[in-house]
């Protein structure tokens, strides 16, 4: 009679560490789906902060070029005016140097992954190719000497047949 009382109560005890058991599980199984939501969540939010900071140094970009181009224009068309003018050369010169500079920050925030590659190369790669192959700053892009090492790169990457086949 003790055994079967002792057996009994063994089951009872077995059956609720089984209730707790699989109660625990289902609490589990649920924080642990709320946790990977909350995970999700919280990535979706980075991509989106990453995704804006990107725009916004796409933003920086056009801007610095439009300001250069917008300086160097000026200037060159005022030289013109006056293209005796010493002082006003070393303007110009000064404006285009700001101007190829713009370009190669830009292809320097490309090489740093921190613009959209697909949508950079859509916006820039024919003026980047005009720029590079232009007479009027073909020794700015001559190597060794170059000091716009972005640019060039870029340039290559877009434009090298043998590694884009």
């Amino acid at each position: 009679m003790v055994t079967e009382i002792l057996t009994g109560i063994a089951i009872i005890v077995s059956v609720i560490a089984l209730c707790v058991s699989y109660h625990s599980a289902t609490k589990g199984n649920e924080l642990s789906s709320t946790a990977n939501d909350l995970t999700k969540s919280a990535l979706d939010m980075q991509k989106m902060a990453n995704d804006m900071q990107m725009a916004q140094v796409e933003m920086q970009i056009r801007q610095l070029i439009s300001d250069a181009r917008s300086r160097f224009q000026d200037k060159a068309s005022q030289l013109s005016k006056e293209e005796d003018n010493a002082i006003m050369k070393s303007i110009v010169d000064s404006a285009k140097e700001d101007y190829l500079n713009a370009y190669d920050e830009a292809c320097a925030k490309y090489n740093d992954g921190k613009v959209d590659k697909v949508r950079f190369k859509k916006l820039y790669h024919e003026e980047i190719r005009q720029l590079v192959t232009d007479n009027i700053n073909i020794e700015k892009y001559r190597e060794p000497g170059t000091k716009y090492h972005a640019t060039l790169k870029v340039f290559h990457q877009w434009n090298n047949l043998e590694e884009n086949s």
